[in-house]
This record gives structure tokens, C-alpha cells and sequence, in this order.
């Protein structure tokens, strides 16, 4: 069964892609991922299970996810006047997501209350990139804006994870350990770009064009450096995982060939986006327990109901931090992909199911509701902006 399901999981990845193409990519291939995962699925077909080989895997693919999203953050972008703008909506967005988990608490436990707060604050940065550099949105003010918003969203409910709800010491003592966790990646930033090592990089830049792929080796170590570390101070993973990410950046960022960077990158994204991160969303959708959702008929509404709280937790405060610089238009578009989340929406629910803070039907219903914010929002926000008509659209718009 293993071998069979990794097989089956092989081809759900393939044919994915192919589906999105005859969307014109319309819908993403993650929503495909998804569902042909549910279709393969225990709760459906039952040709695979997301159990041994097939669920490791799957690990791999959200550490690269994190990864990924994290070489794509320029920290340059996060001075003055847009720190404040992602960080204040940011900010925004955990208190409206608190008042709804204070109206959770009342009908169920602190435990669910917490886990859906934290998942309101979340926006799928990792998801995202791949559609706007698809788009050719990345290098415009609304593509900035998006990662300087996205990159909150991601890395700061990843730090309240690891505060509330990891298995782990207590909030207090793990702030103490995030303190030391954050000085050794700065300290691994700034040793990147202080010393030069001039024959480390000429072996690199060898490396890139020759069989032994000697920065992608690096890479992947520096992945798995910063997981274990983070793992072994009790943080969640996934921190591990974008932090390497950015420590990578820091490194990339001094090189002086610009093609040898997007080389490099683009072999980074073969090596995640290729395999192991439409795993990931292929085991989601494996998980997702349709059954107990038919078993209550009533957890259906609130797929679209978690869908509009994402759109107010999420997207209305980036909305209004961002209107002033982009005007309404672009506002707009940044607040329904600021609001468009699933990546940490699939590992809190899987986290509920586990520690029983949410019913396997509430977490269905929640993984629903961010597959339908990925599936609607950014074809939304994105309509009508592509290549030179993406560059009109942004005439007058001042950076993010």
C-alpha cells in the first residue's frame, strides 16, 4: 500500500498542473492538488493513504513551502513606512481574528478558539508567489505590497504556533528560546554578509553548472540545520524552515550574477515545486474527512463562512493600511490576496484533529474555507492584470 499510495500521489501531481492549464490557470494547481487528493483519498475512493512514506514526504514539502516563501522576502522592503503599513495591518488583522475566537471560546474551548485565531491571521505567501510570478505582478507596487503583507502573514502566526500551541515548555520559556533562535539567525545573516568567502562562492558558482548541483546541497542543509535547531529549542519547524530561507537570500542577495541567481532559484523551486510541495497539498486534501462533514450537515456552512472571515480578518485590514498608497483599485486586489490562505490553515487543522481542539468536521470545514479563499480570491484580485496590462494598471502607484 505504500509504494501504491506514493504512486497514486505521483500521478495526482502530474495531472494537477495539466488540469490548471486547461483553466488557463485560472484555477491554481494547488486546488486541483487538493481535490484530487480528497478524490484518492481514505474519505472517498480509498486508493491511498497519507500514512508512512507517502506523510513524511509530505513533511518535506511544507518545510520547502516555508522555505521557498522565505528566500522570496528582501528585507529591505520592511523600513520605515511599509513596516508599518504590513505590520500594523497584521496586527489589525490577530485583533479581529481574537474577537472571533473570543465568540469561538463561547460555544467551544480556549484550545479551538486559539488555533482558528491564529489561522485567521494567516496569508498563503508560499501559494501566492508561484501565481504572481506566473502573472507578472511580483515586481510591481501590488506584488511588493503583497509580499511585504504576505511575509506577516506567514511568519508571524508561525511564531504564535510555536508559542501556544507546540509542545513545548510554556509561552514564557519559549519566547526565551525564540530570542536565542532569532540571535543565531541573525548572527548566520550577518556572517553571509560580512565575509565574502571568496573560494566557498567560486565553488558554488561551479557548482551551479556542473553535476554535483553544489548550492542546491547547501541549500537543502541549511533547511535542515535550521529545522533541527528550532525543533530542538521547541519551536515549530516550519520557522526553522523559513528562516533558512532567509539566511539563503542574505547569501544569493551578494552574488554578482544576476542569471546565476534565477538559475539557482529556479533549481531551488524544481526541487520543491516539482515533487515535494504538491505532496504536501495532495496529502491535505487525503485528510480532509468529508464523511464527518456529511455526518453534520450544518459544519458545511461554515466553509463559506470561514472564507468571509479570512476576507475580514485578513483582507479588510490590508485594505485600509494600503488604500492611501495604492489607491482603491489596488487596495482592493492586495486585501483579497492578503486574505487568501491555506498553507498553515491545513497544519492547524491537522494539529486540532490531533490535540482534539477541532472535531474532524470543523477542520474539514476550516481546510475548506481556505481552499476556497485560494480558489476564488486571487482570480479576483488578479483579473485582468497580466504582463503589460499589469504594468498599466500600476501607473501612478507609489511602492509598497
Amino acid at each position: 500500500m505504500p509504494l501504491s499510495s506514493l504512486f497514486l500521489v505521483a500521478v495526482a501531481a502530474v495531472v494537477a498542473p495539466l488540469l490548471s492549464v486547461a483553466t488557463r490557470r485560472v484555477v491554481p494547481g494547488v486546488i486541483f492538488e487538493m481535490l484530487l487528493g480528497l478524490l484518492i483519498g481514505p474519505a472517498l475512493l480509498g486508493l491511498a493513504q497519507p500514512v508512512g512514506l507517502v506523510d513524511e514526504l509530505a513533511s518535506v514539502g511544507i518545510a520547502l513551502l516555508m522555505f521557498v516563501a522565505g528566500t522570496e522576502v528582501n528585507l529591505a522592503d520592511f523600513r520605515g513606512p511599509a513596516l508599518r503599513r504590513s505590520g500594523g495591518s497584521w496586527l489589525a488583522s490577530l485583533v479581529l481574528a481574537g474577537i472571533v475566537g473570543v465568540v469561538v471560546a463561547l460555544v467551544s474551548s480556549v484550545d479551538t478558539a486559539v488555533l482558528i485565531a491564529i489561522g485567521l491571521s494567516t496569508t498563503a505567501l508560499g501559494t501566492l508567489v508561484p501565481i504572481l510570478r506566473d502573472r507578472r505582478v511580483l515586481e510591481l507596487p501590488l506584488g511588493r505590497a503583497t509580499m511585504s503583507v504576505g511575509t506577516l502573514g506567514e511568519f508571524g502566526p508561525i511564531v504564535l504556533i510555536s508559542v501556544f500551541l507546540t509542545d513545548s515548555a510554556g509561552p514564557l520559556p519559549t519566547l526565551g528560546f525564540l530570542a536565542v533562535f532569532a540571535l543565531l539567525v541573525l548572527g548566520w545573516m550577518w556572517a553571509v554578509r560580512r565575509f565574502p568567502w571568496p573560494r566557498l562562492r567560486r565553488a558554488l558558482a561551479a557548482g551551479l553548472h556542473n553535476p554535483s548541483q553544489l548550492p542546491v546541497r547547501v541549500a537543502i542543509l541549511a533547511v535542515v540545520f535550521f529545522v533541527i535547531v528550532a525543533d530542538d529549542l521547541g519551536i515549530d519547524a516550519l520557522l526553522g524552515a523559513f528562516c533558512a530561507g532567509l539566511v539563503v537570500r542574505q547569501a544569493v542577495g551578494i552574488d554578482r550574477e544576476a542569471g546565476d541567481v534565477r538559475l539557482f532559484e529556479g533549481k531551488i523551486e524544481a526541487v520543491g515545486f516539482g515533487f515535494f510541495v504538491p505532496i504536501f497539498f495532495i496529502v491535505c486534501g487525503m485528510k480532509i474527512d468529508i464523511h464527518a462533514m456529511v455526518a453534520s450537515p450544518w459544519t458545511f456552512t461554515l466553509v463559506p463562512a470561514f472564507a468571509l472571515a479570512f476576507l475580514v480578518c485578513r483582507g479588510l485590514p490590508s485594505f485600509v493600511a494600503y488604500r492611501g498608497v495604492l489607491g482603491d483599485d489596488q487596495a482592493r486586489r492586495l486585501g483579497l490576496l492578503a486574505a487568501s490562505a491555506i498553507s498553515l490553515v491545513t497544519v492547524l487543522a491537522t494539529m486540532g484533529q490531533e490535540s482534539g481542539a477541532l472535531s474532524p468536521a470543523v477542520a474539514a470545514a476550516f481546510v475548506g474555507g481556505g481552499l476556497l479563499t485560494v480558489s476564488l480570491y486571487p482570480v479576483l484580485a488578479l483579473r485582468g492584470i497580466r504582463g503589460p496590462a499589469a504594468r498599466d494598471a500600476a501607473v501612478g502607484a507609489t511602492a509598497a
